[in-house]
């Protein structure tokens, strides 16, 4: 075993719907490693304070909305899965972007984007 092997990025999913989870969760498979918890269940900032992950994926616009500002202020990227609008919204720099279609491979695409390029510097 390579000890010197990087760690996979840390996506934390907060979810109100089952199977969505866990479509995330297989769409990033040798991504990116998933933890998922169940949404609205209160204090997910102090869950998420705790967990640091390297991007936040929900599926509740409520939740959205709650962690935005955090998100904001540690600099991690947002990823809101619309179910009813089909559509991948991702907060970066203050503001979403939104993309058509809310396949599998778009949301793995959505958060894969936002984890890797976060880094980026502007030119």
């Amino acid at each position: 075993m390579n000890s010197s092997r990087r760690r996979q990025p840390l996506v934390a999913v907060l979810y109100s719907v089952p199977l969505l989870c866990e479509a995330i969760a297989s769409a990033l498979d040798n991504i990116a490693e998933v933890r998922t918890f169940p949404a609205r269940r209160g204090d997910m900032v102090g869950l998420l304070a705790s967990l640091r992950p390297d991007a936040v994926v929900v599926d509740h616009p409520t939740e959205a909305l709650e962690l935005q500002s955090w998100a904001e202020t540690h600099d991690l990227p947002l990823v809101e899965i619309c179910l009813r609008e089909l559509k991948v919204r991702v907060l970066r720099n203050g503001e979403w972007e939104e993309s058509a279609g809310a396949s599998a491979e778009s949301i793995r695409n959505s958060i894969a984007g936002a984890i890797y390029a976060r880094n980026e510097v502007a030119p």
